[in-house]
């Protein structure tokens, strides 16, 4: 294939010198011998005009080997183009050497930094010999990022056509290459190696930091190969600088792009050889964690910006596109740190203003959550406060509590507490992650604040926050609780995210003292509401509402309301979000009731472990969900488990004026204590005759109801008769109480 009218004109321009390459010798026997380029003769030396030749990088002794790499490539034979493109540090030219050294054919290593003063065109025999004799080889061009492009395209398109069986071309460089790839990729002729081949895999990591003398965990290298993104030189330098430290493990989680090796790296690698132009698009956009042209179009103030994002890709593969259409990119997590400590050494003042632009932005088109984090990396706390505060119900109800505390963090306790509406959704915020101490203390804060300024998001909505706080906290008993909740539902709008959770606490209160029917009419409508955009405030709902019905003994009931409240829990992902206690205890209380002796101790497990992340939390709450928890242990036959529960339910019970239901249920559960210390005194022998009779039944499939139909009495009776037997014999469930009859000859064989 000719070259075009301007190639021909600068062919003529340069002098016709051979193109300077070195030929390397096919392997004899081993592949894995390293083959060294001829040496030159006296004779050659003195030719006129004779360009130096370049020698084959050898690899250095110590680097990891990319074997599956390297098997890759000297197996594709029907490969005519390989192409490596990654930034600086990925060991492309590594890459390359070890290739060389396994594969038998020939490698012919280009010079990039003298293509310029070549003929290229009568270079090309002496690259692949004369026409009837060319063998297998591999032509290399690496670092072709430092040759002019219509130089390389050039010599690469003719290359390309003048190619011999067997043999390929391979091409590494920085930057996207000149040549049509796209085309290349559909005749199935290429192959590509980027940075997602490059990045180094955990166990290569770990090899690579042994040599830096770091012996390191699998989890610590996992989560540096998570910060690095695999990158082989950001690895090397981060285990320098952190090498010397006490804690190697701590400060390697640490590690930052702004750090001095990587920042320095950065510097002298990748910025320094940008135009003025791209580096200042690139620092200047470090703000932002994802890059598309009209957001760096708003936060610049300018216009083009999806054209200069395609020539920062085209010459940093540091940023990454993250759509298919290549619209949206990222710059890589070391690199964006590094640009953003350039932001700041620069144009210091610029850093505000970028962020509160980019915040403007997100939050016009609906992302809250970017348009928090610009806020908060802005240090504007007020908008910030405000975002937060309207949508903090989101947050703590759909189990995302999490961002909100790493948002919470980057402010001081005084700054939160000087703005109304952060105050309080700090308030709520720990109350989700079961710190009362601390939700009571921002609490008072955001009260202080607003009497000494009107909050941003008005004075109506503090005060609904406020009383929102006063109700779920219930310092003033059960009456001040859902008097609370009552004001704070009435200063909230119909569509108010708060209602349904104004709701829950009302139900709750009207439960404590003693009125079911109410409760249970307040709880079904939070149900309902909290259904679409507050999952947790569903499962408390339904898990109160199932403590009611099993006050009542009406077991079917309790059983579809903690089925309901587990879906929940299990579809939202919230099993491990610490409010959720309440719906596992009451799940756990009504499964172990009701058999299900392997979901109820689950439930028991999880209700556990959740309310000792709560500690005493809301003395309400931490009676309620014990005092199941306690009826779940008994059912399950865990005696001293459930007395322990039960101490530790009746000191939060004490703490809960006006709460009157509590004294049933442990009258309740003592009676029933006292009654199986009785039985398991005299254990099988204790049985009746009604429960001898409805033994014979357990170890058949029938249910109880079939049970009770058989012999003339209640499902009721069947199921109390049972569960007596269940006791007497130590069991858990009807399967054991089976075994245990058997063991003790209670049943025939």
């Amino acid at each position: 294939m000719p070259p075009d009218r301007r190639s021909e004109r600068l062919f003529l321009a340069t002098a016709p010198a051979a193109l300077p390459c070195v030929s390397m010798p096919p392997a004899a026997t081993a592949p894995a011998v390293r083959r060294r380029p001829p040496t030159k003769t006296t004779a050659d030396r003195a030719k006129p005009g004779a360009e130096p030749r370049r020698r084959s990088p050898r690899t250095r002794d110590g680097l990891v080997k990319r074997t599956t790499l390297v098997r890759r490539l000297a197996g594709s034979r029907d490969t005519t183009l390989v192409v490596i493109v990654a930034p600086p540090g990925y060991g492309k030219t590594s890459l390359l050497s070890e290739w060389a050294e396994h594969d038998a054919r020939r490698f012919v290593w280009l010079a990039p930094d003298t293509l310029e003063s070549v003929d290229v065109e009568s270079s090309v025999s002496a690259i692949f010999g004369p026409a009837d004799d060319r063998g297998e080889c591999v032509v290399v061009l690496d670092d072709a990022h430092l040759a002019p492009r219509e130089v390389v395209r050039d010599l690469l398109v003719l290359l390309l056509a003048e190619l011999p069986p067997g043999a390929a071309i391979a091409v590494s460089s920085r930057t996207e290459p000149p040549l049509p790839l796209g085309r290349l990729r559909a005749r199935r002729a290429l192959i590509e190696v980027r940075v997602p081949d490059l990045a180094m895999m955990p166990a290569e990591a770990s090899l690579l930091l042994r040599q830096t003398g770091l012996e390191l965990d699998l989890t610590t290298v996992q989560a540096l190969v998570r910060r690095t993104e695999g990158w082989p030189v950001g690895l090397y330098l981060a285990a320098l600088s952190v090498r010397e430290q006490a804690d190697v493990a701590g400060a390697l989680s640490r590690v930052r792009g702004d750090d001095h090796h990587l920042a320095e790296y950065f510097r002298d690698e990748v910025l320094s050889v940008l135009p003025p132009e791209l580096t200042e698009f690139a620092v200047r956009t470090s703000v932002l964690d994802e890059l598309s042209g009209p957001l760096c179009d708003a936060v610049l103030q300018t216009r083009g910006s999806a054209l200069t994002l395609s020539r920062l890709e085209q010459a940093v593969p540091l940023l990454r596109p993250v759509d298919p259409a290549h619209e949206v990119y990222r710059w890589h997590g070391l690199f964006r740190d590094a640009l953003g400590a350039e932001l700041r050494r620069t144009a210091p003042e610029l850093v505000q203003t970028l962020h509160e632009r980019a915040c403007a932005w997100y939050e016009a088109h609906g992302d809250t959550d970017r348009a928090i984090a610009q806020a908060v990396h802005g240090r504007d706390l007020v908008h910030a406060g405000d975002l937060l505060w309207t949508s903090i119900v989101a947050y703590v109800t759909q189990g995302r509590n999490e961002i909100v505390q790493g948002w919470l963090a980057s402010f001081t306790r005084e700054e939160i507490g000087s703005y109304a509406p952060l105050a309080l959704a700090a308030a709520h915020s720990f109350l989700a992650a079961g710190n009362a101490a601390e939700a009571r203390h921002f609490a008072v804060a955001a009260a202080a604040a607003a009497a000494r300024r009107r909050g941003a998001r008005g004075p109506r909505s503090v005060r609904a926050g406020l009383a929102g706080i006063e109700a779920i906290v219930g310092r003033a008993g059960v009456g001040g609780m859902g008097e609370a909740a009552e004001r704070a539902y009435e200063l909230e709008p119909e569509d108010s995210p708060w209602r349904p959770i104004c709701l829950f606490l009302r139900g709750t209160a009207l439960h404590l003292t003693g009125d079911r029917a109410g409760a249970v009419r307040l709880l079904d409508e939070g149900a309902d509401l909290s259904a679409a955009t507050a999952p947790s405030i569903t499962s408390l709902c339904l898990a109160q509402a199932a403590m009611i019905a099993i006050e009542q003994q009406d077991w079917e009931a309790a059983a579809e309301l903690t089925d309901r409240a587990a879906r929940v829990i299990e579809e939202r992902g919230l099993t491990e979000y610490p409010i959720c206690a309440l719906a596992f205890a009451a799940s756990a209380a009504t499964r172990a009731h009701h058999g299900r002796a392997d979901e109820a101790k689950r439930d028991l497990r999880s209700g556990i472990e959740l309310l000792t992340v709560l500690g005493d939390f809301i003395p309400w709450y931490g009676a309620e969900a014990r005092i199941l928890l306690a009826h779940a242990s008994l059912w399950l036959a865990d005696v001293v488990g459930a007395r322990t529960l039960l101490a530790e339910a009746s000191r939060l019970a004490r703490r809960t004026s006006g709460a009157v239901i509590f004294e049933h249920w442990f009258d309740d559960a003592w009676s029933y204590m006292d009654a199986l210390a009785e039985t398991s005194l005299a254990g099988p022998s204790s049985l009746t005759i009604a429960e001898l009779r409805i033994l014979r039944f357990l170890p058949s499939h029938r249910s109880f109801r079939e049970i009770a139909s058989q012999l003339g009495v209640s499902a009721n009776t069947v199921k109390t008769q049972a569960h007596a037997v269940y006791r007497k014999l130590g069991a858990a469930s009807r399967s054991e109480a089976v075994m245990r009859a058997s063991d003790a000859g209670l049943l025939g064989q």
